[in-house]
């Protein structure tokens, strides 16, 4: 990579060269192109943003009538599978073409072969567009219009096996066995490349405490989170979104904890920018395209387990999620009383 990417306190990459690439590679393709391209990004994050939950465990049985509060921060890391670094795809598209001064769109065939996704080479891509149809020449002659053209896309914005995520997340409860947790984040200004923000919320319930004689403790939860990238005049470019509901089984013994869950989860990622043709398109140089998508997540079920280790007022816990997307977390947090 050109520069290392940072990531601190945040769902996603807060470095500006991370949403300075994005946001040119993007300008440059318009169609199935951008979204096999993003598409990684949401299964990647969207399963990661459904992740690290289980750090506070204050809603056991013991602790139902206590009041807590304690900050934590989430590491959390999602496994890129080789087939998501690059795409393959063949389908109808427009190109722009100049006839006389004017721009004109036509039909076009787009061949991808091994294009690198945003996780995958950082190598440039390549599209074969094939046009054939027929335009209108000063408002009277129908002209047929038969080319091939070569463009060169580009290449990933980070070449990666692991997509990595810190969020910090408070915890407030318990109320009747209930509690709240919160991932939140200000603003961070990206110079001139805009800025990113981030919120998440979710809530938790003891179960196990309408079940008498139990010999684990049950939680019932569930979490909405958005995330967006702004660029510099203030469009959001990338707004995703992500829910999660399940439940949790969890022994403790001593100062450890075993827990395990199964949750069932979404995420959705919206896209709005500008595409802008390459130089070597033939285009008007003053042609604007805005293009607008949405994406949905691989993830929509997992399984998971996990170890917790209660150190005092601090806790280290951290577990594994098996579904389309894998996820480990680690997290450590800091019980304030």
């Amino acid at each position: 990579m050109k520069k290392a990417f940072i990531i601190l306190l945040s769902i996603i990459f807060i470095d500006s060269g991370f949403s300075q690439d994005l946001n040119q590679n993007l300008s440059k393709v318009a169609g199935q192109y951008a979204e096999s391209y993003l598409q990684p990004f949401i299964n990647s994050y969207g399963a990661a943003m459904n992740s690290g939950f289980f750090s506070s465990m204050k809603t056991e049985n013991n602790d139902a009538k206590k009041f807590h509060l304690s900050f934590t921060i989430e590491s959390i890391g999602s496994f890129i599978p080789q087939a998501e670094k690059t795409f393959s795809a063949v389908y109808n598209t427009t190109a722009v073409i100049d006839t006389m001064g004017q721009s004109q769109t036509v039909a076009a065939k787009a061949t991808i072969n091994n294009a690198p996704t945003i996780f995958g080479s950082r190598d440039l891509g390549t599209a074969i567009i094939e046009i054939n149809d027929t335009v209108t020449i000063a408002g009277i002659y129908d002209v047929p219009v038969h080319q091939t053209r070569v463009e060169s896309t580009f290449g990933s914005v980070a070449n990666t096996d692991v997509a990595p995520m810190f969020v910090p997340q408070l915890n407030i409860g318990t109320v009747f066995g209930t509690d709240l947790f919160f991932r939140w984040l200000p603003s961070f200004n990206l110079g001139n490349y805009g800025n990113t923000n981030y919120f998440g919320i979710g809530i938790r319930h003891n179960v196990s405490q309408y079940l008498k004689n139990l010999p684990v403790n049950i939680l019932a939860y569930f979490s909405y989170q958005n995330f967006n990238i702004n660029d510099s005049t203030g469009n959001e470019y990338l707004s995703a979104s992500a829910y999660a509901a399940g439940f949790q089984v969890s022994k403790s013994f001593g100062i450890f904890n075993l827990y395990g869950g199964l949750q069932y989860e979404g995420s959705n990622l919206k896209v709005n920018y500008t595409y802008i043709p390459p130089s070597n398109s033939s285009s008007n140089s003053n042609y604007r395209l805005d293009i607008a998508f949405n994406l949905s997540g691989k993830n929509n079920f997992r399984i998971l387990a996990g170890a917790s280790v209660s150190l005092g007022p601090v806790s280290i816990n951290s577990d594994l999620n098996l579904s389309g997307i894998n996820v480990i977390s680690l997290g450590i947090g800091y019980n304030i009383f």
